[in-house]
């Protein structure tokens, strides 16, 4: 390896090390690491629990009911992850602590390319822990007309789920925290985005059926919710596409949006 590769790695080993020691004392980062555990929980133990007590429904509605909590877990983490990430580069903004970085040797951008790679990878652990966890521990809650549903998803097939879904994570967090000068309009804006946990929702309405479903392509997180949707039911319409080719068609427009929201955040930011 060149002498400035091994310089530049260097500096990223220091940071995580760095990254690593400040665990235990940031209350976002904690919440970070706990919150795959309290999802687990919830859809271990709550959803089921939920889905006990609810009344007889006919098959169509026990379908969008059963899909919908499924899918809730399935997309949570990203959008959550994302959410905390946001407030971590607000908390620089308040503190005007982004000056110091921008000195380092590392720079402004590099150290929000490392940050957001560390917040993607905690998010797609944090999706596939709690997807492939739920399938061990809670498959037979979600049955749909004698069918464990979570049993159609291989390994591979949660994996490559969570590697896209995670995406939400870097995109979020950059895109929030470019358009929020303080931590309360970050506030504001992270709530404006909880409609995101909504596209699983409405791909269960008719209306987004067939080739009107492509409507919602416009939110990035469709296109992996959409392929797992898919899988799950074990159904295709002639509109739709393959598991993989949603997944692609999701991870490639969830990293062209999180490098525009990137070069926004480098602009806007003042330091």
């Amino acid at each position: 390896m060149p002498v400035w590769g091994k310089l530049g790695m260097n500096k990223y080993l220091r940071l995580l090390r760095f990254e690593l020691k400040g665990l235990t004392r940031d209350p976002i980062t904690l919440l970070l690491l706990a919150f795959p555990a309290l999802l687990l929980a919830l859809s271990c133990y709550a959803l089921p629990l939920v889905l006990r007590t609810l009344p007889p429904m006919e098959a169509l509605a026990a379908q969008a009911v059963t899909l919908l909590m499924i899918m809730m877990v399935a997309s949570f983490g990203g959008i959550m992850a994302g959410a905390m990430a946001t407030f971590t580069l607000l908390d620089h903004k308040d503190e005007h602590t982004l000056h110091t970085i921008a000195a380092t040797p590392l720079g402004l951008p590099g150290y929000l390319l490392f940050k957001m790679a560390y917040v993607y990878l905690s998010a797609a652990m944090s999706v596939f822990l709690v997807l492939f966890g739920t399938k061990l521990l809670a498959a037979d809650a979600y049955t749909l007309m004698g069918i464990r549903l979570l049993d159609r998803l291989s390994a591979g097939d949660i994996i490559a789920f969570s590697l896209v879904s995670a995406l939400t994570a870097p995109l979020l967090a950059l895109l929030l925290g470019a358009l929020s000068k303080n931590k309360v309009e970050g506030f504001a804006w992270i709530k404006g985005s909880g409609m995101l946990a909504f596209i699983p929702l409405l791909l269960l309405l008719p209306a987004f059926n067939g080739a009107k479903q492509y409507f919602l392509g416009i939110f990035p997180n469709f296109w992996a919710s959409k392929g797992l949707t898919n899988l799950l039911l074990a159904q295709r319409h002639p509109a739709d596409l393959s598991f993989a080719l949603y997944l692609v068609i999701g991870a490639v427009l969830s990293l062209l949006v999180t490098a525009g929201a990137l070069r926004l955040f480098l602009r806007k930011v003042q330091y």
